[in-house]
């Protein structure tokens, strides 16, 4: 459900994605985490306001998953055991930093559809893993290019943020509310995208495919405190329960692929199955002229 604000800033229950959206545009980039702002005391500080980036995708019970972690962290997502590793019963979660053991996990669910539980075999799976790639590849059918367009009522608005107030499970449902916020340089417009994985689904792919634009994507603490109370369904119910964090996701969610492990995938299929056969091909039907060939003809 999208609902149009009725000035610059949503009215969303959230009151920290209330105040952030007063003030993402006046949060500098460079930025440390631990800095706060004090324009006045409608502008919330960043220490209540934490920019996430795609870490992760699953597959899950519950459907296909986008792992969110802080900015920065993507490349301190745990790895897959190799084989030898696996063989040993090592865990390359034990040569994680301190820090990044403890960093937050929180799992945005995407799709709730039964074919994405062994594999991510829906369209929308599947377009998710595509924009994900770098560069992204945006084919404009299951995000059509007038998406943003429907949400703003605006043909030229450009996705400048997605502020997240709440992303969590209740009763084994998945509640989605967040703010986009959107136009052309100062001018922006907010508008609540509030529902459930189809809504948080729309919300990170408008996100990855205006990335390059500048798009950020920000999630209030309290939005990260409430998810992580919820996490009661993910991991072994015979195990003990553990927070969901960088150095346990991957006991939560055993087939796990991060950002980098599904890019480098890619990247090899391409080179299997596209580059290496159109380059056999084309050696093939175009005869090589030898250079004594060249000359003669001179």
């Amino acid at each position: 459900m999208c609902v149009p604000s009725t000035s610059f800033y949503p009215r969303v229950e959230s009151r920290s994605v209330l105040r952030a959206a007063r003030s993402v545009r006046h949060i500098p980039r460079s930025s440390s985490r631990d800095e706060t702002s004090t324009e006045d005391d409608d502008t919330t500080s960043l220490s209540d306001l934490v920019e996430v980036e795609v870490g992760g995708v699953t597959v899950s019970p519950q459907g296909f998953i986008a792992m969110l972690v802080r900015k920065g962290m993507k490349d301190s997502m745990p790895k897959a055991a190799n084989t030898v590793e696996a063989m040993r019963g090592a865990d390359p979660s034990t040569l994680m930093s301190p820090e990044s053991k403890n960093e937050f996990l929180l799992p945005i669910l995407l799709t709730a559809y039964d074919e994405d539980q062994d594999a991510a075999n829906s369209a929308k799976a599947q377009t998710m893993l595509q924009l994900l790639q770098e560069p992204p590849c945006d084919m404009g059918i299951q995000l059509p290019y007038g998406a943003l367009e429907a949400l703003t009522e605006s043909a030229d608005a450009v996705l400048g943020a997605v502020l997240i107030g709440k992303a969590q499970f209740e009763d084994e449902q998945f509640i989605w509310e967040s703010t986009i916020l959107a136009g052309q340089g100062m001018d922006q417009s907010a508008v609540d995208v509030i529902g459930n994985a189809d809504e948080a689904w729309q919300c990170l792919a408008l996100a990855r495919r205006y990335e390059t634009y500048g798009c950020r994507v920000f999630v209030t603490k309290e939005a990260i405190e409430e998810a992580a109370k919820n996490n009661e369904l993910f991991g072994d119910e015979s195990s003990e329960r553990k927070p969901l964090t960088l150095s346990t996701v991957r006991d939560a969610f055993p087939k796990m692929q991060t950002v980098n492990e599904s890019r480098q995938i890619a990247t090899d299929a391409r080179e299997k199955f596209l580059w290496q056969p159109f380059a056999a091909a084309t050696s093939e039907d175009v005869p090589v002229v030898e250079e004594d060939e060249v000359e003669e003809e001179k």
